[in-house]
């Protein structure tokens, strides 16, 4: 599938390449390289990867092109929407069934597992979207 070229990528506030992403970047740049589909940025729409209030109402009002899937029937390149405290502001990309590549403040882009430990407890959903089949 060819992911493993997206670990190791660096977090950038904002950012949409490989010299840094921030998770809804991360995304952003999978998507457009891997399966040719244009997700909007929305770097223009928040002021930093910190203003949670902005990126709960960006995430909950931007749902239109993807459509919840149900838990178990995720497949490679569905978007995983994670909680952060009580806000919904992360995401991630299923990598496959159990294991997704994500980007967390700070740190470097990581494929883990979503169905143990902490991040199982802040899964909210699943998406894919609409040009995915």
């Amino acid at each position: 599938m060819g992911l493993d070229r997206f670990v190791g990528i660096p977090w950038a506030d904002k950012g949409r390449d490989f010299a840094g992403v921030d998770c809804w970047g991360l995304l952003w740049l999978v998507m457009r390289e891997l399966r040719g589909i244009e997700v909007p940025s929305y770097s223009d729409r928040y002021v930093t990867a910190g203003d949670r209030r902005a990126l709960n109402a960006l995430i909950a009002g931007e749902m239109v092109p993807w459509r919840e899937i149900a838990a178990g029937d995720e497949q490679p390149f569905d978007a995983v929407l994670i909680r952060e405290g009580r806000f919904l502001r992360h995401v991630g990309l299923v990598v496959d069934p159990g294991r997704l590549l994500h980007i967390s403040q700070g740190a470097t882009s990581v494929i883990e597992r979503y169905r143990e430990g902490l991040l199982k407890m802040r899964v909210v959903g699943f998406y894919r979207h609409r040009d995915v089949h």
